[in-house]
């Protein structure tokens, strides 16, 4: 049976439909993988900016915001800009390049703040100056997510404590013991929201359970996606460096896992063929991230509002 829900919003979209963000150097490129998204039913996203040169990514800041300020009705809405990075843990860098990790200061954080609108900063809670970066970012209304780190249970409790308000990509990019580290602390706490990618690669069926079970109504799904989301198989470009798809998977030459390449839609089908509740898995790809990021109007059904057919 056909159901109408809201559209959907993804949080960290680092490239789709051939475009990959970090690389981009015109706003036609920007718009073109806004229509990718809505051609799959995404109504509004956060453009993810992985690690690399500070000056590029403020390049590519200004250009999203450019296009944020006057969008299409065939485009899914710029909400904000996510940055994935660069303060990330050396130790859990995925495959973000080493060279361009740094710590978080006051100036840097005012430059990205100046070049577009801020809405996520993923960041490592363990790193120098990361708690006051927290406050800091907490207070100019940015929405802070911890990831990309080796933090104990109680840094992470601290990064929480701090301000931050979810995780990116639980238990991928950090210690996946259940018992200690960013993931367990995040079940351990009905404030803070948990991001997960669901589409048979990142996680386990089995974990998905384990983690929705724990944060059934708290949790969002993302795809993680890159430019290679919605093309199938091949080598394209991601940040400073190329990717390769096979069989559903992106890694980098080696070996290393470089985001995803499912639509939501999959991943919704993925949990409902594992017993999520309906409800539970839509409200993780509307209502949930549109109340994490401020804009609780476009999770709903309402006159006017987009829809999508799932």
């Amino acid at each position: 049976m056909t159901r109408t829900v809201p559209a959907f919003l993804d949080l960290q979209v680092n490239g789709h439909g051939g475009v990959d963000l970090l690389s981009a150097t015109t706003t036609d490129e920007i718009r073109t993988l806004g229509r990718s998204l809505w051609s799959q039913g995404v109504q509004g996203y956060l453009p993810t900016l992985i690690t690399g040169p500070i000056e590029r990514t403020l390049e590519v800041m200004k250009l999203i915001e450019e296009v944020r300020r006057s969008g299409g009705d065939d485009e899914a809405e710029i909400i904000g800009i996510h940055l994935e990075g660069p303060f990330l843990s050396p130790e859990k860098p995925g495959t973000h390049p080493l060279d361009f990790l740094t710590l978080p200061t006051p100036d840097l954080m005012g430059k990205y703040l100046a070049a577009g609108t801020l809405a996520m900063v993923t960041l490592a809670p363990e790193l120098p100056g990361a708690l006051d970066a927290i406050k800091f970012l907490n207070q100019m209304g940015v929405v802070v997510s911890l990831g990309h780190s080796n933090a104990t249970k109680e840094q992470a409790h601290a990064g929480f404590d701090a301000g931050a308000k979810t995780v990116t990509h639980i238990w991928n990019a950090m210690n996946k013991d259940r018992n200690s580290g960013i993931g367990a602390a995040a079940l351990e706490r009905e404030d803070v929201v948990i991001s997960m990618i669901v589409d048979g690669v990142h996680l386990d069926d089995e974990l998905v359970k384990y983690t929705i079970a724990r944060a059934k109504d708290r949790f969002i799904v993302t795809n993680d996606a890159i430019v290679a989301a919605g093309l199938g198989d091949g080598t394209f470009p991601f940040g400073s460096f190329d990717i390769t798809v096979a069989n559903g998977r992106a890694s980098r030459s080696d070996g290393t896992l470089s985001g995803g390449v499912a639509s939501l839609k999959d991943s919704l089908a993925r949990m409902l063929g594992l017993g999520i509740d309906f409800d539970s898995a839509i409200a993780a790809m509307t209502s949930t991230p549109a109340n994490l990021i401020g804009r609780p109007e476009l999770g709903v059904l309402g006159l006017g509002q987009r829809t999508t057919e799932v």
